[in-house]
């Protein structure tokens, strides 16, 4: 059911359509957030209203959440929303044979844990079974085994995290290798059951090795574990950082090990994911980073048109509902990043899953949209410029 609280809060809306006006997804198909607040608050059986408005689409990028006067949390509302269908038996259109949400749920009821190649943890490094600093390469392995054929390779950027933070940190890494996915996909999904099953085992595991912060590299990751496990189990007994938000802390505390020497001749832009940015408020900790390369090795920095709480989503979330529509969406995307520079820098394996693809898909048919445009992840750069990288 949709929480009391929030169901108040959505009563607010006044139909002003500041909402419908500012949404991505309204721009390229019949979509309107009010619309559906409208139908959903004036319905007592919504499933029909649900499919009629195609709830689906809804990025959850929160970008609506910015600029309405209401404050009204439209993302979260959706997603309380398709809780209520999946539970009456509605399914998600779902990209990618469904792989995502079919390995979540297997592995949620199963001793099955998802794993890197071996040779992902760096030789090189300390690592502990128990201790205070972990590192949560959660949903990167289930990726890492199906998207290779867009030239991702999620082993290195796990193996680029491990290297920075062994290399900052003065304590040795506990490498949380038999976690579970975080569970973002199949909430966002609506699939609550199988989202508390992964939260439980994860939480439990944390906490059974003693840690007290947990490190982690993806967007979706750090949402998930510092917002909806907080909501799930209450204040948590431990920290949750993003990597950029540890290594800019060690960059400010003066940390002697933090050395960025390997210079490179690169133009740079940065991506906003929505779930840094929009969801959890953090558009500076990459951005310093960015800019303390771009004195220390000498790569250019440029920022695209819309950044921060104005940033484009890349067109996708969760998996969800991926068609011309959203593609349109991420193709305007990456015509904005190749505007200012050739690299695409990203904290979001799904964001650069969802440019990759759309990359590799107008290379392969000869589209006469032409990119000449690289996608990577700000781990991957940092490594390099670190010299940790051979």
């Amino acid at each position: 059911m949709i929480d009391n609280e929030l169901k108040k809060r959505v009563s607010y809306c006044y139909q002003c359509g500041t909402c419908s006006g500012c949404c991505p997804v309204s721009y390229s198909q019949e979509f309107s957030p009010r619309a559906i607040i409208y139908d959903l608050l004036n319905n007592p059986y919504p499933v029909e209203i649900l499919k009629k408005n195609n709830l689906l689409a809804c990025l959850t990028c929160n970008y609506c959440l910015q600029r309405c006067p209401q404050n009204v949390n439209f993302g979260e509302f959706i997603r309380q929303a398709r809780t209520n269908m999946y539970e009456d038996g509605f399914r998600v259109e779902e990209t990618h044979d469904c792989y995502v949400s079919t390995t979540s749920s297997i592995v949620s009821r199963s001793n099955i844990i998802p794993k890197f190649p071996k040779d992902y943890i760096p030789s090189n490094i300390e690592v502990a079974e128990q201790g205070e600093l972990a590192y949560f390469p959660g949903i990167l392995a289930i990726l890492g085994a199906y998207f290779d054929d867009i030239g991702m390779n999620f082993s290195n950027i796990a193996r680029s995290s491990l290297l920075i933070i062994d290399k900052l940190s003065d304590m040795p890494i506990v490498i949380l290798d038999k976690a579970k996915p975080s569970g973002h996909d199949v909430l966002w999904q609506g699939d609550y059951e199988t989202f508390k099953k992964l939260a439980e085992y994860n939480f439990n595991l944390i906490k059974s090795k003693g840690i007290k912060t947990v490190i982690t590299s993806c967007a979706e990751d750090y949402r998930t574990l510092a917002l909806d496990y907080k909501e799930l189990f209450g204040e948590l007994p431990f920290k949750v950082k993003h990597i950029t938000q540890y290594i800019v802390e060690e960059l400010e505390k003066g940390n002697q090990n933090l050395q960025f020497t390997n210079k490179m001749d690169l133009k740079v832009t940065y991506h906003d994911p929505c779930r840094l940015g929009r969801h959890m408020g953090e558009y500076d900790a990459p951005r310093k980073i960015l800019k303390a390369l771009e004195e220390k090795v000498g790569i250019k920095f440029f920022e695209m048109e819309r950044i921060r709480e104005n940033a484009l989503c890349c067109g996708v979330s969760a998996f969800n509902y991926c068609n011309d529509f959203s593609k349109a969406i991420r193709v305007d995307r990456l015509k904005e990043a190749q505007s200012v520079a050739d690299i695409l820098v990203t904290t979001c394996s799904k964001c650069q899953i969802h440019f990759n693809c759309t990359l590799s898909e107008k290379r392969s048919t000869g589209s006469e949209t032409r990119f000449n445009l690289q996608v990577m992840d700000i781990v991957k750069l940092i490594a390099e410029a670190m010299g940790l990288l051979s």
